[in-house]
């Protein structure tokens, strides 16, 4: 990245290339991207590491290829959650199980690993490639001038505040992002929320992959995690969240007694830990850039976590988001106008994603049509791959739903 070499002097002294709000998954990838393109970047976070955090816990695919991409492959092996290369799919009548298809890459590996493990591993790795990261720290308020964004004000766990200056400031602080709401970011596509979900952890499951229940109304998803645990969430309609909140544990348990399978390997498994989770926010986007400013992960684009995307899209955004910065802040370029086509680039990947969720998160029942194609897909290992690989983030939505896709899947049914 060409600079310009007036700058060097004056912008050690006064003002970072990047402050990042947040220092979790989408906040420390980032901040590792940069730094390793030499940019001077400061990660903030009013957590303190370790600590736990509400989260779907998948990494797709997808995700994966993308921490390759970082040389975090290792890393994230070593982390001790089980890798996972074959996903089943259970709508009680047809239960699909199989490999997704293959990325470009070839990995077809996902994991779920706890968060209070995972979050730490990626900060420690920004800050070894040159991030500052500072725990405990708040962010308070963007700094403005001339209508635009210079920097952040902070607060300190003794209550001093203190100022940062930057030449891009990145919210990556969750959905209910203080700088989105602080810079006038608006909502666009918003979709109501549907669900409400919980989940926890337990010992002693017989579970060897990640095996994903649809019914109607409910959906239930269990997955091995770390130190031998299984997690285990259910989605309920919102409109029950009033009851399932006053008893979570017997919402729980009555809804897995439902799902004959799953009942059966949580009868003899102890629960370790609380339930966590709660009702769900609505699903949007939000505008992803303005003057000195952009937003990266749910701050600026959330949804329902039944199709386990969160973490995943964090990632890949973050590389699109990298790449803009890095072009934006060499000299003579148009940092805004780079942050703008990050939004556009974002918006345009995962937009059917975003639809496919939003149906899913319905819970309604499959319709006849649907599950015709899922008892097609039961007798074709090639298009089962194919269906897995929509989730996982290696085939495109529109490409395996495309009609004439389809089509081909029953009419081979009906050849055969």
């Amino acid at each position: 990245m060409r600079r310009d070499p007036r700058a060097q002097n004056w912008r050690k002294i006064l003002m970072r290339d990047v402050v990042i709000i947040g220092a979790r998954c989408a906040g420390s990838a980032l901040g590792l991207m940069l730094a390793r393109d030499h940019l001077d970047v400061t990660i903030v976070d009013r957590s303190t590491f370790p600590s736990d955090t509400l989260s779907g816990h998948y990494i797709q695919p997808a995700g994966v290829s993308c921490l390759n991409r970082l040389g975090l492959g290792p890393a994230l092996a070593d982390l001790g959650a089980p890798a996972q290369t074959e996903v089943s799919v259970d709508f009680g009548p047809v239960v699909l199980t199989g490999q997704p298809e293959a990325g470009p890459d070839g990995n077809t590996t996902a994991y779920a690993p706890r968060r209070y493990i995972f979050d730490p591993m990626l900060a420690e790795h920004a800050v070894s490639a040159g991030a500052e990261l500072r725990q405990g720290v708040s962010f308070s308020e963007p700094l403005i001038e001339d209508g635009r964004v210079v920097g952040i004000r902070t607060q300190l766990a003794s209550g001093k505040t203190e100022d940062i200056r930057a030449r891009v400031v990145i919210g990556a602080d969750g959905a209910r992002s203080r700088l989105a709401k602080t810079v006038g970011a608006e909502r666009y596509d918003v979709r109501p929320a549907e669900t409400c979900f919980y989940y926890g952890y337990w010992s002693g499951v017989d579970l060897t992959h990640p095996r994903l229940f649809i019914r109607d109304g409910l959906f239930a998803v269990a997955a091995p995690t770390n130190d031998g645990l299984t997690f285990i969430g259910v989605a309920w309609p919102k409109a029950l969240y009033s009851d399932v909140r006053k008893d979570v544990d017997r919402s729980y348990h009555r809804a897995v007694a439902t799902i004959p399978w799953l009942a059966d390997r949580l009868a003899p498994a102890k629960q370790v830990g609380r339930y966590a989770g709660g009702a769900l926010l609505d699903g949007f986007y939000r505008t992803a850039s303005g003057a000195g400013w952009a937003l990266l992960g749910d701050a600026g684009y959330h949804k329902d976590p039944i199709t386990a995307q969160g973490m995943t899209d964090a990632f890949l955004h973050g590389e699109i988001l990298a790449r803009a910065i890095a072009r934006g802040l060499s000299w003579g370029s148009n940092l805004d106008a780079e942050l703008r086509q990050y939004g556009r680039e974002r918006d345009a990947m995962s937009r059917a994603m975003y639809g496919l969720t939003c149906d899913l998160s319905r819970l309604a029942p499959p319709p006849p049509d649907a599950m015709a194609l899922i008892g097609a897909l039961k007798d074709n290992p090639a298009q089962t791959r194919r269906y897995m690989g929509v989730i996982a983030g290696t085939v495109g939505v529109e490409e395996f739903f495309d009609p004439e896709n389809l089509a081909n899947i029953l009419d081979q049914t009906v050849a055969a």
